[in-house]
């Protein structure tokens, strides 16, 4: 997972898990850079929203952001993300606790692993 991505994705967990909401005017601290994107996160209530970008403005193509957010919504089950596409931008939705449940639980070390 690339470095701006994991950065994001920390801020998010830790933020969720404190109940705390995720705002754009600390925008900052839930947007990264990579590979020609901007992904940017906000949510004041129960649902979160993901927005992907080109850095250059340009237009975008589903596949595209899908790749880019992957690293991000692949833990979580089908249907449980819903995403809107626009010409400039791909917009993705999906609830505070599906969203940490899904990381908490990919996170969480296995019985066959778990230290004695």
């Amino acid at each position: 997972m690339p470095e701006p991505i994991r950065r994001v994705l920390d801020a998010l967990l830790e933020d969720l898990q404190a109940g705390l909401p995720i705002r754009l005017d600390a925008a900052e601290r839930y947007r990264a850079a990579v590979d020609g994107y901007i992904i940017q996160f906000e949510g004041e209530d129960d649902l979160l929203h993901c927005s992907v970008e080109r850095t250059d403005g340009g237009r975008i193509e589903l596949e595209q952001a899908h790749r880019v957010v992957e690293p991000l919504f692949a833990v979580m089950p089908k249907g449980i993300v819903w995403f809107k596409p626009a010409e400039h931008s791909v917009h993705y939705y999906v609830g505070h606790d599906h969203f940490l449940q899904a990381h908490l639980q990919e996170s969480a070390p296995s019985p066959a692993n778990r230290a004695p």
